[in-house]
C-alpha cells in the first residue's frame, strides 16, 4: 500500500493560490479519468460553495502531487460519495481505500449513520471495490446513465452502514 497524506480542502479559502492549484490538479485528473463527463476546476469550486459538499485529497509520498480525491456530500445522517478517483499511475495501490476510510471516519465523527453512492452497473471494478468495503446494493435507477452509443445503463444505489459512536 502506498503511503500518502490526506487533506481536507479548506472551503473558506478556495480563492488562495494553494487552493487554486489543488482545484486545477483536480480538474486535470478529472479530464484524464472521465473523458466524457469530467468536472472542471470551476465546477468543483462551485460544488464547494454548498456547505454540505466536501473534498478530501491525497498527495504522493513527497507531498508534491495530488494523486487521488473524494468528493462527498454530508447531510444529516447521510454521507454520499459523489466521486472518488485515483490517478492512473497510482491505481491499485490502496489510495482509494485510504480516502474512503478517511471519509467514513470524518463523516461518522460528525453524525453520519450511513454512506451512499451510485455506480454504473457495468463498472465491475468499482462494484468490486465498494463491495470489498462493505457496501450493499439497495436500489436501481433504471436507464440512468447515457452511453455514448445512445443506449442507457442502470445506476446501482449502494449503502454502507456506519457503526454507532
Amino acid at each position: 500500500m502506498t503511503v500518502i497524506s490526506i487533506y481536507n480542502l479548506d472551503k473558506m479559502s478556495t480563492q488562495d493560490n494553494a487552493s487554486q492549484q489543488v482545484l486545477a490538479q483536480l480538474g486535470q485528473i478529472e479530464s484524464e479519468l472521465f473523458v466524457h463527463d469530467a468536472w472542471s476546476a470551476a465546477q468543483i469550486s462551485s460544488l464547494l460553495t454548498q456547505p454540505f459538499n466536501h473534498i478530501i485529497y491525497a498527495t504522493d509520498e513527497l507531498n508534491t502531487r495530488l494523486v487521488g480525491y473524494c468528493f462527498y456530500s454530508h447531510i444529516f445522517e447521510d454521507a454520499e460519495i459523489l466521486r472518488i478517483a485515483t490517478c492512473l499511475d497510482y491505481q491499485q495501490q490502496g489510495i482509494a481505500s485510504q480516502l474512503l476510510t478517511a471519509m467514513a471516519q470524518m463523516c461518522q465523527a460528525t453524525g453520519a449513520e450511513r454512506m451512499l453512492l451510485e455506480v454504473r452497473e457495468d463498472n465491475h471494478a468499482a462494484l468490486a471495490f465498494y463491495q470489498k468495503h462493505g457496501f450493499e446494493q439497495i436500489a436501481v435507477r433504471k436507464n440512468y446513465y447515457d452511453n455514448h452509443d445512445t443506449t442507457k445503463t442502470h445506476a446501482l444505489i449502494m449503502q454502507r452502514k456506519l457503526n454507532a459512536n
